[in-house]
């Protein structure tokens, strides 16, 4: 049977395959009907064991109407023949046409088109009867649907306006090119389609292979596609993975493929560790309304009893906003005595917002909240050790720009103390750009307003303006220079101070004015030698400030995070912040260099340093640029081509050439191996705060098919010679699948959170989603 499908009595597929006579009459009658591509068609059979015959088609860009039929004349325009049934026209065409007006009987045969409403219908020969509206058809039927759908048969029987009927070896391509295929069909009410003995996969058919088996697909008995509902429902389903039968379901159910989003239950999860003992979770979506939903996702743990997670999102006119919320009652809090899991209560809460109104005003807020330091990392929710939450509003005027925002901080590390951890509100920032130039220049005008505020320790207040003028010229030789300017004036308020002596600070007015001048000297020089061209740079640039501007009684709040590196050896002050004032003349110098090919090619270096008249004691030794001298810093970088580069960034010491700062980045891709490699040395002049680190993390993968992989990672603390993180693993993705098993290890430690080593097995469905299975199997070394 010329691209049927057939049930055989044995219990196997027939081996039916559309003839390439098929595949051109459908091409031939997509390009008549006003179609600018072509279509084909083919059948894939296997054996029971292995699949139900799968359909499959593949269409492109299909556009139908009555205007594209009139005008598909060739040299000799074929017979058409009109009939009005009730309020829809009935338009017919084909190579031969009978009429019969006593039975009002219509046969048409060879390229048979018929539109018929909203529907469009083609077959070797067809009977239409113009009293009922019965249209029987037969050989290489194409029925095309409104939804986009298109179905191919041998034998179709339809009634009511081609809404009903019976079809023989149904395939079906549905609009986004996933497929149903049966022996048999029915069809009511224009939208339910019921096939017997059928299959459904969303994947595409092998090129190379057309009878090798989908990556999945689901066969059962009795197949129900409700176009109005936009779900298919399965009665004695067997499911299936790259032609291998993995589960048997008696019922089964999931949306079409055009449904985007709809109420029901996701895919499961599961996992068993020695912490939470054995879990399982299954989310619930629950689709409100178009412009609202929400996730319930209830996860049961043995040891620590059930945890209630939930999502909601809105999306409005002016915006959108979310909230993140999970709880635990632990059930055996007397199992962490001592740790921050011996509550009754655990919880979290994340929210998001954005909104913006006619106006132009913009605001919102990002809340991070948990109730204890390690409720997040114990339920693997979150891997975050310093939380942020912050409401803002924010304006732009033109080129002026006002914000005003709140800061509220959590810190989840054991060094940690809520009581001295600051809050922030208001933080103001307004910036304003002057229309008029003066003296040449362009001119703006910066204000600041923070109040911040502990439970324990310094309290600070701060309103400050700053003034800017900045006039860049060109000479005829090339040279850059750009002049600028500022005074900075602030007024603070701050008590309960630590003082260099020891002592703690009464309340107190502090006022200082911070002038600055400068210029800044670039001179790019050019050169092309070739398909290459050559770019080197000398930069200086020349700072005068007076000494001083860093009271006692003024608390560095802002700029103690500190690192001084190659992106700002050229920033006019190298405090993050407006507490700490950068004083004192300095020359900052350096030189910069690049390549470029005519293949994508790139190299480049930087070094530089800064120079002082005398030491500046706003900056700790360890920061390397207290002395007259500072270290030296830079980075390279190498990318020969697309497939490789490599990194490096560093500080090193003005007097002992010690490397204070040494990261090495190297990302490279050669035929199906790819991989990164990154080390970091940072010694304990890096920051006040840290001991000396040195890291090294490596990645790779091995595509060793189009669709296997292996993979692994590992990061290790050369310090103190311990492997903080291991990744191994092989995957298996297409377009239509993914699946892997990998094992992870996890050697943190904090309090209730213990090292961890796991295999997870993960899967990933098109149209139907993803779940894991985790399983712990040891223990491992603490870090």
């Amino acid at each position: 049977m010329a691209g049927g499908m057939v049930f055989s009595e044995n219990g196997y597929w027939g081996n039916g395959t559309l003839t390439s006579n098929r595949e051109k009459q459908w091409s031939k009658r997509t390009q008549i009907m006003g179609s600018v591509a072509q279509a084909c068609f083919s059948l894939m059979a296997a054996p029971l064991s292995s699949g139900i015959l799968l359909g499959s088609a593949l269409v492109f860009g299909l556009t139908f109407s009555d205007a594209a039929l009139h005008s598909a004349a060739s040299a000799e325009p074929l017979p058409t023949v009109q009939a009005v049934s009730k309020d829809d026209e009935v338009l017919m065409q084909a190579d031969e046409l009978v009429y019969n007006q006593d039975t009002q009987i219509v046969t048409a045969e060879g390229n048979v088109e018929i539109v018929y409403g909203p529907r469009i219908l083609m077959a070797d020969r067809v009977t239409y009867n113009q009293t009922t509206g019965a249209v029987s058809a037969q050989g290489n039927v194409t029925l095309m649907e409104p939804s986009g759908d298109v179905i191919f048969a041998d034998n179709v029987e339809l009634t009511d306006e081609m809404r009903n009927g019976i079809v023989e070896s149904i395939s079906i391509l549905l609009a986004d090119k996933s497929r149903l295929a049966g022996s048999k069909a029915e069809r009511k009410n224009g939208n339910v389609t019921t096939l017997h003995k059928g299959v459904f996969s969303p994947c595409e058919v092998c090129k190379e292979d057309p009878t090798r088996a989908p990556s999945w697909q689901v066969k059962a008995y009795k197949v129900v596609h409700n176009n109005e509902e936009h779900r298919i429902s399965y009665e004695d389903a067997i499911f299936e993975v790259l032609g291998v039968p993995v589960m048997y379901l008696p019922f089964f159910s999931h949306p079409d493929p055009t449904v985007d989003r709809q109420s029901g239950f996701l895919t499961p999860s599961f996992k068993i560790s020695d912490e939470l003992g054995t879990q399982f979770q299954i989310p619930y979506y629950w689709a409100i309304q178009p412009n609202m939903d929400a996730t319930l996702t209830p996860r049961y743990t043995r040891v620590q009893g059930m945890m209630y997670q939930g999502q909601f999102r809105h999306r409005l006119n002016e915006g959108n906003y979310s909230f993140d919320i999970a709880t635990n009652f632990p059930k055996n809090p007397q199992k962490d005595v001592g740790t921050p899991a011996d509550t009754n209560f655990r919880g979290s809460l994340f929210s998001h917002a954005a909104f913006k109104s006619e106006s132009d005003w913009s605001w919102g807020w990002n809340v991070e909240l948990a109730s204890d330091d390690t409720f997040l990392r114990r339920f693997s929710i979150s891997n975050e050790t310093n939380l942020t939450s912050t409401a803002y509003i924010e304006k732009a005027f033109g080129q002026d720009f006002l914000r005003a925002e709140g800061f509220f901080f959590q810190g989840l590390l054991t060094t940690d103390d809520d009581d001295t951890t600051p809050f922030v509100a208001p933080l103001i920032n307004y910036h304003h750009v002057f229309d008029d130039k003066i003296l040449g220049g362009s001119a703006t005008l910066d204000t600041n307003v923070m109040v911040l505020r502990r439970t324990e320790g310094a309290n600070s207040t701060r309103f400050s303006n700053t003034f800017g003028w900045e006039l860049p010229t060109t000479t005829d030789s090339g040279e850059l220079y750009t002049f600028f300017a500022s005074l900075r004036g602030d007024l603070y308020h701050t008590d309960d101070v630590t003082l260099d002596d020891g002592s703690t600070s009464d309340g107190n007015y502090i006022a200082r004015a911070l002038p600055a001048l400068g210029v800044e000297w670039r001179w790019p020089l050019v050169q092309s030698t070739g398909s290459s061209r050559q770019i080197i740079e000398p930069i200086v640039q020349l700072i005068y400030s007076p000494y001083g501007g860093n009271p006692d009684e003024i608390p560095d709040e802002d700029s103690s995070a500190f690192d001084f590196d190659d992106s700002n050896l050229f920033d006019r002050n190298r405090f993050a912040g407006l507490d700490q004032w950068e004083g004192g003349p300095r020359a900052n110098i350096g030189v910069q260099a690049s390549t470029y090919s005519a293949n994508g090619g790139f190299a480049s270096f930087m070094i530089g340093q800064t120079l002082r008249l005398r030491e500046n004691s706003a900056f700790s030794q360890e920061t390397g640029l207290r002395d007259q001298q500072s270290d030296y810093v830079g980075a390279t970088v190498w990318r020969p081509n697309n497939n490789f580069e490599i990194s490096h960034r560093f500080r090193i010491d003005h007097d002992t050439w010690e490397i204070h700062r040494n990261e090495v980045y190297l990302n490279g891709k050669y035929g199906p191996v790819s991989g990164s490699l990154s080390y970091g040395q940072f010694g304990e002049t890096f920051s006040s705060d840290l001991q000396d680190r040195e890291e090294i993390y490596a990645s790779a993968k091995y595509q060793f098919t189009d669709f296997w992989s292996l993979s692994g990672s590992s990061r290790r603390d050369l310090v103190k010679s311990l492997s903080i993180e291991n990744k191994i693993g092989i995957d298996y993705l297409d377009e239509c699948i993914g699946f892997g098993l990998s094992y992870e290890e996890s050697n943190y430690i904090d309090r209730d959170i213990q090292p961890e080593q796991s295999i997870i097995f993960r899967i990933s469905l098109k149209h139907l989603g993803g779940t894991s299975f985790s399983q712990d199997v040891t223990e491992s070394t603490a870090y």
